[in-house]
Order: structure tokens, then sequence, then C-alpha cells
């Protein structure tokens, strides 16, 4: 028998992870500017925190944002669907730099995207991503739902649920919900917790309002954390950090 020990602290750690499987959509923003190349020393920080929470034995998958190319809600000119097209197929830029140091890093990734497309990425096929996803393979879903009109905040909550994770977190530049978007108003007061019902009355805009209903209807937990090291692994540990929508 190997007289090897295991690092002080490890078995203690996991059993503070409150959250076992988690997926966790960071914005496009957190790959780069808009318009500007990606930035891989973001991308190695969400690296580096999938790797933490593999150590403490917590599966991720992952969902990209395509903000910092295309998004509706920036242009808000042109052709709707086009521009929402751009931004599908925008997501694209982020995962590829996201999976090559993921796979640098020796951590076992597969990519599925939500729409045909001539890459080296297979579509999304249900059996063959809940096999990977057993195995403990990290996904990263690209393209959102394949769809315009539809978020990739929509397409995270429906991957959660396919995936039946435990919590899914929205990983953003701003640390929870607010009563008004604080980067412009520094009346707005911070919500701890709010119910999916509260947040689609009072139209808040932190996560899209069609995301919540779907959440709401299968009892998804969400948490809104300001995306920087270490703030996922202290979601899925339970700390209340952030906002939770329940």
């Amino acid at each position: 028998m190997s007289s090897r020990r295991k690092p002080a602290g490890t078995v203690k750690f996991k059993e503070f992870m409150k959250y076992k499987k988690v997926l966790i959509k960071f914005s496009g923003e957190s790959f780069g500017l808009k318009h500007k190349a990606v930035d891989l020393k973001r991308v190695q920080k969400i690296v580096d925190e999938i790797k933490k929470l593999r150590r403490a034995g917590v599966r991720a998958a992952i969902v990209c944002g395509g903000g910092n190319i295309s998004r509706w809600k920036d242009v808000k000119t042109g052709d709707r669907v086009e521009v929402d097209y751009r931004g599908i197929k925008g997501t694209l830029k982020n995962v590829r730099p996201l999976e090559k140091l993921l796979k640098k890093a020796r951590i076992p990734t597969r990519v599925y995207t939500s729409f045909i497309i001539k890459s080296n990425y297979p579509n999304f096929e249900y059996k063959k991503v809940k096999k990977d996803w057993q195995s403990g393979k990290v996904l990263i879903f690209a393209g959102g739902t394949g769809h315009p009109f539809f978020t990739t905040d929509m397409a995270a909550i429906l991957r959660s649920l396919e995936m039946d994770v435990d919590l899914f977190v929205k990983a953003t530049k701003v640390d929870g919900v607010y009563t008004a978007d604080p980067l412009k108003n520094p009346r707005a007061k911070k919500i701890n917790k709010i119910s999916y019902k509260k947040i689609i009355e009072k139209e808040l805009k932190i996560i899209d309002s069609s995301a919540v209903c779907l959440a709401w209807e299968n009892r998804l937990p969400v948490r809104i954390v300001k995306w920087e090291a270490g703030s996922i692994v202290k979601a899925a540990q339970g700390n209340n950090l952030g906002s939770l929508i329940s």
C-alpha cells in the first residue's frame, strides 16, 4: 500500500462543497473587451477556477457568452436575426481559446455546439453529451440555443436543466441583483435573495426574464456573482455571495 498521503485539508475542503454539479455562464466580457481580441490572461483565469472546482470534486459545465462579439441590445439597428446569428457564431471565438487552455491544463474537455457548423465540434446530441458529463468531462456549450431572439442566459438555463445541475451561476461584471443598474444608478440597492416571481415583476435586467421563467418552472437555483478569482468556488461551497434567485 502506498505511504503517500493526501495533502492536508483535501477531504475537508470537499465536504464544504454544497453543490456538486454546477453550470457557469461566463459573459463575453469575461474573455475580452468588446470588439477586441480575446485576452488569454482572462481565459486562463477561468481555467484556474475550473481546476479548483475539479479538485474539490465538483463537476462543471460552461456556457460562453458572446457579448464581446455581437449583442442586439448594444446594436439595436439593422436586421435583428442577422445580429443574433453573429453573436451565436461569435461565441466560438471565446470557446476555442478556453478549450485549448483547459486541454493544456490536462482537463478532459468536450465542446458541443447548438447549431451545425463546419468545425471540429459536434452538434449537441443529448445521449452523447450526457455520457461525457457522467464521465467527468468539463463540457463547454457554444452558440447559445442556436436560435435568434434567445439569449445565452436562456441557453445556460436550458443546458443546466438537461445536465441536471444543482446550481446555475451567472458570472458577470455586477456582484448580484440590484434594484437598478448599479453601474448607472449609485442609489441602486443590492438584493441578496429574491424570488423568481419578484425578479420578473420588478423587470430587473441582470438576467433574461424568459430564462428566469424556465428556472422557476423547474426550481433551479440561480446565483448571480461578480466574476473574479474564487467567486465560482465560493458559490459552489454555498457561500452567500452575490445574489440568489430561488
